[in-house]
């Protein structure tokens, strides 16, 4: 059985048993997108608005930064393990945080 996610919350799974650790909301969350991890810090990419940062350790709001809106929307984020690169919708662009 699988049951919907309202949007603005993530859902944190353990990759263990699959038993849900947390649910993340507010820190700027809106209709969120994309997700990754670089080993200390959680992104989540928010269509239209920006990206929101999470403490791994303990899943703590680290922050939210606006990318400017339409035209800029945050689409999917990846983790060389030091950066959060950025790819953005209609701009084709892509920002390293």
């Amino acid at each position: 059985m699988s049951t919907a996610t309202p949007p603005g919350i993530v859902v944190v799974v353990s990759s263990a048993d699959g038993s849900i650790r947390a649910t993340l909301t507010g820190n700027g969350l809106n209709l969120p997108n994309d997700v990754a991890f670089d080993g200390e810090r959680v992104m989540v990419t928010s269509f239209f608005e920006g990206v929101s940062y999470w403490r791994a350790a303990d899943l703590a709001p680290l922050g939210f930064f606006s990318t400017g809106g339409f035209g800029v929307a945050p689409l999917s984020v990846c983790s060389d393990g030091i950066n959060f690169w950025v790819a953005f919708s209609l701009s084709n662009g892509l920002g390293r945080f």
